[in-house]
């Protein structure tokens, strides 16, 4: 199976500040074997303008997971926005963790350093 990354909305943001892209990790509940492409349409279907997503991620084996990347000003509205668009979805997915994209990459630098 290939994993699906696709570019949902081409939101241009302003580093310094204004709007953060965050991670929300998410998996089907239950658990059921799809494909990363049937995740991929069933999560892009129920995106709306205001969620605001720039990418959503999926990767074999767990097929039924997905990385959510959404461009919202604070943590607290991308996980609303994450919990909207999932309540959107005809199968049941839940929000797992929620990390901005600059602290992950801030903090696999720093493990690169110290590991």
């Amino acid at each position: 199976m290939a994993e699906s990354s696709h570019e949902i909305h081409g939101i241009s943001r302003d580093f310094c500040g204004a709007i953060v892209v965050y991670l929300v990790n998410i998996h089907a509940d239950p658990p059921l074997p799809r494909s990363p492409a049937e995740v991929d349409a069933q999560l892009r279907a129920a995106v709306r303008p205001g969620h605001r997503v720039e990418h959503i991620y999926t990767q074999p084996p767990a097929a039924d997971a997905a990385v959510l990347f959404l461009a919202q000003p604070t943590l607290a509205d991308a996980e609303q926005a994450a919990d909207d668009l999932l309540s959107r979805c005809a199968v049941r997915f839940v929000r797992g963790s929620a990390v901005p994209l600059t602290m992950l990459v801030e903090l696999l630098s720093h493990e690169s350093n110290h590991g």
